[in-house]
This record gives structure tokens, sequence and C-alpha cells, in this order.
């Protein structure tokens, strides 16, 4: 219990109350505390100094283990070596392969223009021929082959061009539209 002997015999009962002791009578907490004494709580901090100097450094823990019982320095040797040779074949082995390029189908290559063109009806009238061709055997898909990479290329640029030219016409509108206008703040200073 922490009571000082000037403490009101109220603030003892507080106390007690909130360390969950028994209520008592604020006399018999009085004539406890004349009995055996006043007590006090006091913080004291315990400084330890180290009896040698000595300071300890940390092992880094290495991806490598070796079993307890078998700690020799040869073996400790050949792991290090294992260890530097299974580092050595990966980084021969982490070039990557390129991937091949798949040239375009023909058909996929009409499609994709009658679609971008939006020729709906057109496309549709080609895959009902077309697949018509395929199913009676007059057209094989072997035969038909495949784009030139050289179309494959203009279509990506053309593609490219015109999205350049969408981004180019936004641009100048913004600053257009910047250039007539006169910014809020220049007529807030000069009224």
């Amino acid at each position: 219990m922490a009571a000082e002997e000037g403490m009101a015999p109220s603030a003892l009962r507080v106390l007690e109350e909130a360390l969950g002791v028994g209520l008592t009578s604020a006399g018999a907490t009085a004539e406890a505390v004349a009995a055996e004494g006043a007590y006090y709580l006091e913080q004291v901090t315990i400084t330890e100094a180290s009896e040698d100097d000595y300071e300890y450094e940390e092992i880094p823990d290495d991806n490598f283990s070796i079993p307890e019982g078998e700690e020799d320095l040869a073996k400790a040797i050949h792991m290090v070596q294992e260890q530097a040779i299974d580092t050595h074949i990966l980084e021969q082995k982490t070039v990557l392969p390129s991937k091949p390029v798949v040239p375009e189908v023909i058909e996929d290559f009409l499609c994709n223009f009658l679609i971008k063109m939006g020729m709906t009806r057109t496309l549709d009238c080609f895959q009902s021929e077309w697949y018509e061709l395929i199913q009676k055997g007059i057209t094989e898909l072997r035969e038909v082959g495949n784009v030139p990479d050289v179309y494959t290329q203009n279509m990506l640029l053309e593609n490219e061009n015109k999205n350049l030219r969408k981004d180019l016409k936004h641009y100048k509108q913004a600053a257009e539209r910047a250039v007539f206008r006169e910014p809020v703040w220049i007529n807030s200073i000069i009224l």
C-alpha cells in the first residue's frame, strides 16, 4: 500500500478502492498505518556496469549450415566451395531465351482491319464465306500462310501515328484555351 504519514484518511480509502483492497473505515486504515509504519513508493533506476568492456558482435546467419557434430574445417571449406559453384551456375543460367515472334494469320489480320475500319457487315460476310470455304475443303489453313511482318509493322505504326495525332490535337486545344483566357489571379492583383 502506498501511503504517507500525513496523507488524509479519505485518500487512503480511494487508494484501497483503486487497488481492490477491502474497504475499511478511515479510522482502521489510520491505525494500520500507525502500527506498521509509513510506506511509500520511490522510483529507482539501477544501472549495472559491465564487468568486462568486451563488445560482442553478432554473427551473420548464412544460407548454409553444418550439422552439429560434424564441424570441421575441411567440411566447411567444401560447403563454401559448393556454394560458390552453385552461385556461378545460377549466374550463367539467368540468360532468358528470346520469345519467338509468331506472325499473325491472314484471317486475323483481315478481321482486325475490318473491325478497325468499322466494316461490321463486311466482317460478317467475310467470316461466313471464309468458314464455309474451310468446311467444304476448298481452302486449307496451311496453304493460306501468315501475314508478312512488314504489313503487321505498318499496321502498328499506323495505330501509333493515329494516337499521337489525337494527343497532339488535344494538346493544341488546351494550349489555345490557356492563351485566350487570362488567369484569375492576374485580375485580382491588378484590382
